[in-house]
């Protein structure tokens, strides 16, 4: 996924920004790349640490959102904007000094890493499933700690597939609503034959695990269980660690073996890439920089595994509330409004945002709902899974996101170091080990 850098500053009059400290109390332990910017000053102050959007416009009605909290609650908001690799950093400091920042932004992780510092937020969950329809099933996978909601899921962002059309015609293939993981390698071979091969990342990058994850759920390659046990379905892992070294055998290069999350992007813009699995910025990229590339992009649903299962990647963004703020109920007012305004802010997005609140899937959808080539992502609620499946998002599994478990799994079956059982036992082992 490509980050893209922020325009040009805006008046001072509306807000005062790049400021890139903590306040004179926390500044010892502050982290020094944080980016601040300021709502209308009123009376009491809630502070936010908010992920920095790979596009560019959501911050900014993100400013927009906060300073109109802020005047009708008579309060100020501080917004700081920190990019992906800082945000553990700052959630850190705040941690550890029990002070900074009152709401913060959880970027791929459920509320069972921080369990211990939220705020039980259920009276917020409800009164927003009852005002909207209700929760889709995944919503409690990420939120939900023994009962309590301890985060509110705000959006989540989807890895659909992009294929350059004009290749598979090349070829005399399709992708179809019927397209298997067969078929892929199937047809991938043919399309790496005429110089167009597939491109998964199998490395040390987050798009890793959202591409590699979606591919073993759908072979029901499961390793966890419905309480999120670690729980290895041993025979179906061993099959799908089989079929990812044939699948990069046939239709991938070694380069994949150490992309990062830009990588995909620059490879399908390029047009030498015939298909990856990435959010829509490898789409925006090429519709900015290579219109001829573009006008042969294709998004198009995942393909299917064993028992016409399909599932989706998605990376989660949900917002939680320190149990040491002096303002809990303004953040649990805040943490309101900002679900309440769900689609303003899916708009904003350029149709990144998808939302977990079922009254926001009504057709047609913001940004997605209009564009033809987007519009089958109105749908993808129906086959999106998140990290932890068929069980919730557990500290164990938002561990095995960040240490790359599965990706090293995969690369050391792909380059034939260790045997399917041997790559997987070792990462039991290391599950086990947490």
């Amino acid at each position: 996924m490509i980050e893209h850098t922020p325009r040009a500053k805006r008046g001072a009059g509306r807000r005062r920004f790049l400021r890139r400290s903590l306040a004179a109390g926390a500044l010892a332990a502050a982290p020094t790349f944080l980016v601040r910017r300021y709502a209308q000053a009123q009376e009491k102050t809630l502070k936010v640490v908010h992920w920095k959007h790979f596009v560019p416009d959501y911050d900014k009605y993100f400013d927009v959102f906060a300073k109109e909290f802020g005047e009708k609650h008579k309060c100020k908001v501080e917004v700081d904007y920190v990019a992906t690799p800082d945000l553990p950093t700052a959630i850190a400091a705040d941690i550890s000094r029990r002070g900074g920042h009152d709401v913060f932004m959880l970027n791929g992780t459920g509320s069972w890493l921080y369990d211990q510092i939220l705020v039980d937020v259920t009276d917020v969950a409800n009164r927003l499933g009852k005002e909207f329809g209700g929760w889709i099933p995944e919503a409690k996978d990420v939120a939900v700690v023994r009962g309590k909601w301890l985060c509110i899921p705000h959006w989540y962002m989807s890895f659909p597939w992009i294929i350059n059309r004009q290749y598979f015609t090349q070829v005399g293939e399709d992708f179809t609503d019927k397209t298997t993981w067969e078929d892929v390698r199937r047809i991938g071979a043919k399309l790496k034959a005429i110089g167009h091969p597939l491109g998964i990342p199998i490395s040390q990058t987050p798009d890793s695990n959202d591409n590699l994850v979606p591919v073993m759920l759908s072979y029901k390659a499961y390793m966890f269980d419905k309480n999120g046990g670690i729980a290895f379905a041993k025979k179906e892992i061993v099959e799908v660690l089989r079929f990812g070294a044939a699948l990069y055998k046939d239709t991938m290069t070694d380069e994949v073996l150490s992309w990062d999350d830009t990588s995909n992007n620059r490879f399908i813009a390029s047009g030498k890439g015939s298909m990856i699995c990435n959010p829509i910025s490898a789409y925006r990229t090429a519709a900015k920089d290579q219109p001829d590339v573009y006008k042969n992009l294709e998004i198009v649903k995942p393909p299917i595994g064993v028992q016409g299962i399909r599932v989706g990647g998605a990376r989660t963004m949900s917002y939680g509330i320190y149990n040491f703020s002096q303002v809990q109920d303004l953040a649990k007012e805040f943490l309101y409004a900002m679900n309440q305004e769900g689609l303003r802010g899916m708009e904003a997005s350029t149709g990144y945002n998808h939302p977990y609140l079922n009254a926001f899937f009504k057709k047609p959808m913001p940004v997605i709902g209009h564009e033809p080539k987007l519009e089958l992502l109105q749908d993808y609620q129906q086959y999106v899974k998140f990290i932890g499946w068929p069980g919730p998002m557990t500290k164990i599994a938002t561990t095995m996101y960040a240490k790359f478990i599965v990706p090293t799994m995969f690369a050391e079956v792909c380059t034939g170091r260790k045997t399917p059982r041997q790559a997987m036992d070792d990462a039991e082992k290391k599950l086990r080990a947490v």
